[in-house]
């Protein structure tokens, strides 16, 4: 992968900012778009080409991937709003896959999330073959719809491949499950399903960041989707180390599905093609951002 170049999305943001440094470290060449003319330094220092523009913007997608023969597309909405999370986790996704298609890229990496699988009704091991979900949660809904919008560019020929992952540990100032949250359960107002009783998977970024370097280069990951984690927790195992006091209680009905699941994912596949192998590393991920925060 030496001296090609890679394109990666959401480069300003946690996720981005690992991947970035972590290419830059293998010798590729790497072009980040940015959000901000305040994150282009940061990542020029890594060795990173900076270019600002909106992921939403035609003009700016076509721009990026002109000359690249990677996508690391990381980028991704929040929002509570439908509408406004389907500009960037549908549109500008099958946008980008489209403008990346018509530039002959070798390989689309996509980093989805294991909240778009239909997580409400039930528990057991879900693999890369359980369905996705359909209604609920905005963030779950547009992103699933986000892979099928891929999964139709790539059936006209663009390689890719969809990453997965979990609740992703890591310290950086918008690590949502490192930063933001750790805030909610610290003020009383994360919700707790059953007395946190519910599971999830979880991963560090580091080993996010290891996949997406795996998924470029195994042949065999294209037209693949691998679940990336390295274990599972409960939820009161988490909020104990920002938690004074109690939490409020919910339903199922009152959070996203993910908070109420009592299953697992299996990791079967991504550590058969891409030879990622787990790591219990729940307690370290833990300390890391305790000590940062």
């Amino acid at each position: 992968m030496q001296g090609k170049v890679v394109l990666v999305t959401g480069a300003n943001g946690f996720v981005g900012h690992y991947v970035v440094k972590r290419l830059c470290e293998e010798g590729m060449r790497v072009r980040a778009l940015v959000r901000r003319p305040d994150a282009q330094a940061e990542l020029e220092a890594m060795g990173a080409e900076t270019m600002l523009g909106e992921i939403t913007e035609k003009r700016a997608r076509e721009e990026a991937v002109r000359g690249a023969h990677f996508v690391v597309h990381n980028a991704a909405s929040l929002s509570s709003g439908l509408d406004e999370a389907r500009q960037v986790n549908v549109e500008a996704t099958a946008g980008l896959a489209e403008a990346a298609l018509a530039a002959g890229c070798e390989r689309f990496v996509h980093v989805s999330t294991i909240a778009a699988y239909q997580l409400r009704n039930g528990g057991g091991v879900l693999d890369e073959a359980a369905p996705l979900v359909t209604e609920g949660d905005t963030y779950a809904v547009s992103k699933a719809e986000g892979e099928q919008a891929l999964s139709a560019v790539a059936a006209r020929g663009l390689p890719t491949v969809v990453l997965r992952p979990a609740v992703i540990f890591g310290v950086h100032p918008t690590s949502f499950w490192g930063s933001v949250v750790p805030r909610s359960v610290a003020a009383g107002q994360f919700p707790l399903v059953d007395g946190g009783e519910a599971t999830m998977g979880y991963l560090h970024v580091s080993t996010l960041v290891e996949a997406v370097v795996r998924s470029l280069r195994v042949g065999e990951a294209v037209g693949q989707a691998f679940n990336i984690l390295d274990g599972h927790f409960r939820w009161r195992e988490y909020t104990a180390f920002f938690s004074a006091g109690a939490l409020p209680a919910a339903t199922a009905e009152q959070v996203p599905a993910f908070m109420s699941f009592r299953g697992s994912f299996s990791t079967e596949k991504a550590q058969r093609v891409l030879g990622l192998l787990p790591r219990d590393n729940f307690a370290s991920s833990m300390a890391e951002i305790t000590g940062a925060s």
